[in-house]
């Protein structure tokens, strides 16, 4: 494993974490799951990304905030119920495969385990690769190993920090989306659009830029190689009954999730990025 001079490893734990300490930002990736838990880039010096402070280390359950890596499903495997919820790499652990020192940050690419699991008959090879600069560029890279085409959904399941979801707005998104909590009804995106209930959202659309106003704070989102993007606050009832959340915590998190909710389809050789930049 080669590090560079502003990357190192700790253990939280049961868990592996590598720490990032550039010119420019701060951040931490777990190496169960190649899961981000912290991006602070220096110029503000403020967190962008929210962990739960029950969140679970013990390298066997996925753990609850930052980044986690849903693939090569999203939500509930459509076939197989004997399977976990998001795929399977979020529960494995992944590997430095090379790490880049530039003006523009540091750059690193992690690699799971094996890319093949339980509920997934193709031959592929996933790819995590990250820079962590003034942004926070994501890139999670599918090629297809196999002779024939191969057919996957995924998302950057990303949890932001805020100080009050019921303070906060969410820009960016026009179009209907299918609201879990209300039997896959569709529902037209509200003109405002702030929180006051549990919300679980499919917007089946590909905004490039989305927007967080926090108390005048701003948190931007981009994103490519979408289809969907996924809105997710649990409030509080599914708060208090999740063992690695807070009674409180959806009060301090939004889940904006760069996400490939309808399928996509890479043919033999090729690659499929989906990317999410966060400043």
């Amino acid at each position: 494993m080669l590090l560079t001079h502003s990357t190192s490893i700790i253990t939280r734990d049961k868990v592996q974490i590598l720490q990032i300490d550039n010119s420019l930002a701060k951040a931490e990736i777990s190496l169960f799951g190649g899961h981000f838990l912290s991006f602070i880039p220096k110029h503000d010096d403020r967190e962008r990304l929210w962990v739960s402070d029950k969140a679970i280390f013990d390298g066997k359950k996925a753990i609850r905030g930052g980044i986690p890596i849903c693939w090569p499903w999203f939500g509930d495997h459509t076939c197989n119920t004997d399977v976990a919820a998001h795929g399977y790499v979020r529960t494995q652990m992944w590997s430095i495969f090379n790490t880049q020192e530039t003006d523009k940050g540091t750059t690193i690419t992690l690699k799971p385990q094996t890319s093949a699991g339980d509920g997934f008959e193709d031959n592929a090879q996933l790819t995590l690769v990250v820079r962590v600069g003034k942004q926070l560029n994501i890139q999670l890279r599918t090629t297809n190993l196999g002779d024939n085409p191969l057919t996957y959904n995924c998302a950057l399941h990303s949890y932001f920090a805020v100080s009050d979801i019921k303070k906060c707005e969410l820009f960016g998104l026009s179009e209907q989306y299918t609201d879990k909590t209300r039997g896959y009804q569709m529902f037209d995106t509200p003109k405002i659009y702030q929180f006051s209930e549990e919300t679980d959202r499919v917007h089946k659309e590909q905004p490039i830029s989305l927007t967080i106003i926090d108390e005048k704070i701003k948190t931007d989102i981009l994103s490519s190689g979408h289809d969907s993007i996924v809105v997710w606050n649990p409030w509080q009832d599914k708060s208090i009954s999740m063992g690695d959340m807070a009674d409180d915590s959806y009060l301090t998190m939004l889940c904006v999730e760069t996400a490939v909710t309808q399928s996509q389809t890479v043919n033999a050789g090729e690659t499929h990025i989906l990317k999410q930049i966060i400043t």
